[in-house]
């Protein structure tokens, strides 16, 4: 177990693209819309939404495609054989993105917090931990849940989309729902991102809601169970063309036969 953690770590360290997206991309929005915008009370809303944004490239793409390269090349054709059930093999690496996750959204937060003199005690950043331990988990095991239905890299990309947009547009993270079409602020409803975004901003103590944190921890977590059952469910050991390659073989032998 021990050797996928570290593994796991050291192949997503090396992710130079989702590096770019999930840390570089969403500085460069904060720094750019942040002295773009001439409003004080909308910047620590920026800075939340783009920690949002880092999460959510780091858990959903960021995965998807790792756990698709590793299949491709077949290498968790030796992991099928061991005693390792797959929902603690998921669990083991989404952890595993997760720490890595939680150290690069603390360090957006760091460039905010410098940029913009934005103040946050001690209680607030340990509660915005985490809530980012758990959002992190829960977008990293919807990219698992991608991936298992992606025969190649531009699938991936499609299907992330199907998710990206509506939970983008369809929350507050970075504008306000209030003029907004009401079915486009109930699509957020049925997705994880509106539910981290609130609970982010108010442990970090920049907005008030009628939920607790709790409420949205609990509303959160549901959301990673389901994301996990579903991922251990559809998940697949060979890609798919590995397993068109052995049906041809087996076809092959019974007509030498």
């Amino acid at each position: 177990m021990g050797t996928i953690f570290k593994t796991m770590i050291v192949t997503s360290l090396r992710d130079k693209i989702t590096l770019f997206y999930s840390i570089l991309f969403p500085v460069l929005i904060l720094i750019g819309l942040g002295y773009y915008v001439d409003n004080e009370d909308y910047i620590p809303r920026l800075l939340t939404g783009v920690i949002v944004l880092s999460s959510l490239f780091w858990g959903v793409s960021g995965i998807a495609f790792q756990v698709f390269g590793q299949r491709t090349r077949g290498v968790y054709k030796l992991l099928k054989v061991t005693p390792l059930p797959t929902m603690h093999f998921i669990l083991l690496m989404a952890a595993a993105r997760t720490i890595l996750g939680i150290g690069i959204n603390l360090l957006v937060l760091f460039v905010g917090i410098v940029l913009f003199d934005i103040a946050i005690s001690p209680n607030e950043l340990l509660g915005a931990i985490s809530v980012m331990f758990i959002g992190i988990l829960c977008f990293t095991c919807l990219g698992f849940f991608i991936s298992n239905f992606a025969n190649n890299e531009g699938q991936i990309n499609m299907i992330s989309n199907l998710f990206f947009l509506p939970m983008i547009f369809g929350t507050d993270t970075f504008y306000s729902l209030e003029n907004a079409p009401t079915w486009v602020a109930r699509m957020g409803d049925f997705f994880p991102l509106g539910y981290y975004t609130k609970a982010l901003r108010i442990v970090i103590g920049i907005e008030e809601s009628e939920q607790t944190t709790m409420a949205l921890i609990i509303i959160l977590l549901g959301f990673t169970l389901l994301l996990l059952i579903l991922a251990t469910v559809t998940f697949k050991w060979e890609a798919q063309s590995q397993v068109d390659l052995k049906k041809g073989s087996k076809g092959k032998e019974g007509l030498s036969s």
